[in-house]
């Protein structure tokens, strides 16, 4: 035999024709296998089987078109050169084949999903965003010094309810300021909303383990955690059902000590008076007496409230004792205390409150938001103490209420006109807007009820919180019925719309927030 090699009939080798290659058909192996390093497969008439790494390729049959695939699956479409004119059906089969990737074994696996990545993730982002978004802004509004406004510099040592709570109000705050018109549908913040369910899942199931146990249950921590929680639950959510968080808070409360005492150490009682004024005179949600909360007005909200809702004090004094005076039964006495009330408040005077020495820094700021609440206490006293019986009206005493009802109201929209352009001061303005609105529905035109509803809008995506949205809603229900009879709450008939409207003047942004 010659040493020269052998030329097969068969012309192409398998390795050959996979690379599209002119084979010379050297025997045993090809010239181009061999200077490439490869094991020639041979010339045989079937193709012979290659070796596979477990779990990395499988090769099966063609599918047919538009057949499915499962995730995670990518596909290659190999495809043989034309038999020879005396190939085998076999090599016929073998022209096309699939080779399906399995992701598996050694292959490298997917990045995680979004929402599936560590929970620190989303903690070290908030504070971030926290730092970098909120705390400026806040500080920027401020009309004082607030030993509430603080940049979160480490959450290391704070509890994870506290933590994943604090989360989550970033988030939602995030969420309102990129959609606040439709932030429920809106689908360039829906996967925001997983994150947030979740954090405030993990908020959740932290708290319960305080609850269940009984040497945690009245301590300052699960009192201060539920507190966080409530406030976070109220800026979230557009359907709020307040009073179930409110009842579980106070029933905590009530072990730890007298009412008195842990409102002074966790403030609840200016959120508790205004949301009073929203709600119906027959359910008012009082977390203690009415003495006992003008003693704690007094001495404890001008002081640790600072700036706050910024409701003067002397007027403040005034919403409780309105709250109070509604929701009793019409007689003689609570006439008398009404009549000397609503004369209270007409002797206020805005220009002598802005005047003290320590709101001197910002005295046309601080003169706007004193005339805006005065003229919307006078106006909330009117419209609710005839609503209850308290004050007349029928007769010769309602000409002078309706007097000065209009006077009151046309001083309110004046006021909000300003207050509202006032960088430091429209973030305050919750409560008044929410005034004028009830009092726009039968004596204002549909401009004005438009004007009060962007107001709204933009305070809610400024804030980057709910309650504004809410009453924006639920102003817009209650304009389209044309007002109605003065009821429980204001104008109110729609019980659902009463309760929706129960925390619109809690601004825990503007003020002492959880943040």
């Amino acid at each position: 035999m010659s040493s020269r090699a052998t030329v097969s009939a068969s012309p192409h080798c398998w390795e050959c024709r996979r690379r599209r290659l002119v084979c010379d058909g050297a025997q045993p192996v090809c010239s181009k296998c061999r200077d490439a390093h490869i094991v020639c497969p041979g010339y045989a008439d079937k193709k012979p089987l290659t070796w596979l790494a477990p779990g990395q390729v499988l090769s099966r049959g063609r599918r047919r078109k538009g057949g499915h695939r499962g995730p995670g699956h990518s596909t290659k479409r190999t495809t043989s050169p034309p038999s020879s004119s005396n190939g085998s059906g076999d090599d016929h089969h073998s022209d096309e084949v699939e080779a399906v990737e399995l992701i598996d074994g050694d292959a490298p696996a997917p990045p995680p999903p979004a929402e599936l990545r560590p929970e620190v993730c989303d903690v070290l982002e908030a504070l971030l965003y926290y730092n970098g978004r909120v705390y400026p802004d806040l500080v920027l509004h401020q009309l004082g010094p607030n030993r509430f406004h603080i940049p979160m510099i480490a959450v290391d040592n704070v509890p994870p309810a506290i933590v994943h709570t604090l989360v989550s109000i970033v988030i939602s705050h995030r969420i309102i300021q990129m959609a606040p018109e439709a932030p429920g549908q809106n689908r360039l913040v829906k996967p925001m909303w997983s994150r947030l369910y979740r954090h405030r899942d993990i908020a959740i199931g932290a708290i319960v383990k305080l609850v269940a146990d009984e040497t945690s249950r009245s301590s300052l921590l699960t009192i201060i955690s539920v507190y966080s929680f409530l406030f976070a639950m109220l800026q979230q959510s557009f359907t709020p059902c307040w009073r179930t968080h409110v009842g579980g808070f106070m029933s905590l409360i009530r072990p730890f000590g007298s009412v008195s005492d842990i409102v002074r150490n966790i403030p609840s009682m200016d959120t508790a008076t205004l949301a009073n004024t929203t709600s119906p005179a027959h359910d008012q949600h009082d977390i203690t007496t009415t003495e006992e909360s003008l003693l704690l007005a007094q001495d404890f909200y001008t002081e640790t409230y600072y700036p706050s809702i910024s409701i003067p004090v002397e007027l403040f004094t005034e919403i409780i004792l309105i709250n109070a005076l509604r929701s009793k039964p019409p007689s003689t006495e609570t006439t008398a205390a009404a009549t000397a009330l609503l004369a209270r408040v007409d002797s206020f005077s805005p220009e002598a409150w802005h005047s003290t020495p320590d709101r001197r820094a910002y005295q046309p700021d601080w003169l706007l938001i004193s005339s805006a609440f005065h003229a919307a206490v006078a106006l909330y006293a009117i419209l609710s103490l005839q609503s209850s019986g308290a004050l007349p009206v029928s007769g010769p005493p309602s000409l002078s209420l309706a007097l000065a009802r209009a006077r009151h109201s046309r001083r309110l929209f004046a006021v909000l006109e300003d207050a509202l352009a006032a960088p430091r001061v429209r973030r305050r303005m919750a409560w008044p807007l929410l005034v004028a609105g009830v009092e726009a529905a039968g004596r204002a035109g549909t401009g004005v009820q438009r004007w009060i509803s962007a107001r709204l809008a933009e305070m809610g995506r400024d804030q980057g919180c709910a309650p504004p949205l809410v009453a924006r809603g639920v102003l817009a229900r209650f304009w389209r019925r044309g007002g109605g009879r003065l009821s429980n709450n204001f104008n109110y008939v729609d019980l659902k719309d009463e309760v929706q409207l129960h925390d619109l003047g809690m601004n825990r942004y503007s003020g002492r927030s959880v943040y």
